[in-house]
């Protein structure tokens, strides 16, 4: 997470992709790739495990590693996304 402010995609400038190369995320972070690697192994940024040295980040890690706040929310029922929604405007 970088800071303390909420952040959302449209701040960040990089070219939104389903999947990042560990290489590619270390060029938008400004960081090693071994850095990257490193914060996968952490467990502090998610990665999907392709084979035994292969990597790939999804956008939504990569997202949330940034501090930006989840605004998907996947259901089969429609009800349930106005239900959050109706609970966010309320608590928030």
């Amino acid at each position: 997470m970088i800071g303390m402010r909420e952040y959302t995609a449209e701040d960040f400038t990089f070219v939104k992709k389903p999947f990042y190369t560990p290489l590619e995320v270390a060029t938008i972070l400004e960081i090693s790739d071994q850095a990257v690697l490193d914060r996968i192994h952490d467990d502090r940024l998610g990665a999907v495990q392709l084979g035994p040295r292969l990597y790939r980040i999804p956008l939504g890690a990569l997202m949330q590693y940034l501090g930006v706040k989840p605004t998907i929310i996947w259901s089969n029922r429609p009800n349930l996304i106005d239900d959050a929604v109706r609970d966010e405007e309320t608590t928030g």
